[in-house]
């Protein structure tokens, strides 16, 4: 069951990504890339809110729903982009503000799961 659990967590973290990348504008080398920092960040706050919870949870909604949200590859891509674009300044404050809001997200999952599962 915990299988079957984690295939279909799997298959909603990536059609969340899927949604998320193509509700909102595309982004070149010169949009800011909101999508890739939505997903990332949520699922930041969700591998921390999982932290204190049971095994079997942080199994299927840490690893698999998170891991098919979130992407380094797609964070990669877009600072990629922003070098190639010689925009180095674009490209260290999307990795700032990337590893800030990312930080503080689990940070407050965190101490929700330790008030919740404690």
């Amino acid at each position: 069951m915990t299988a079957v659990l984690f295939v279909l967590a799997a298959a909603l973290g990536g059609v969340g990504r899927y949604v998320v990348e193509n509700r909102l504008p595309p982004s070149g080398s010169k949009a800011f890339p909101i999508a890739t920092l939505i997903v990332n960040v949520t699922g930041s706050f969700l591998l921390g809110l999982v932290m204190s919870a049971p095994h079997n949870v942080q199994l299927i909604a840490g690893t698999a729903f998170c891991g098919a949200l979130t992407t380094f590859s797609g964070v990669s891509l877009q600072l990629h982009r922003r070098i190639q674009a010689q925009d180095i300044s674009a490209a260290l404050k999307y990795l700032a503000l990337l590893v800030v809001l990312g930080m503080s997200a689990a940070w407050v999952g965190i101490q929700l799961s330790s008030r919740l599962f404690g």
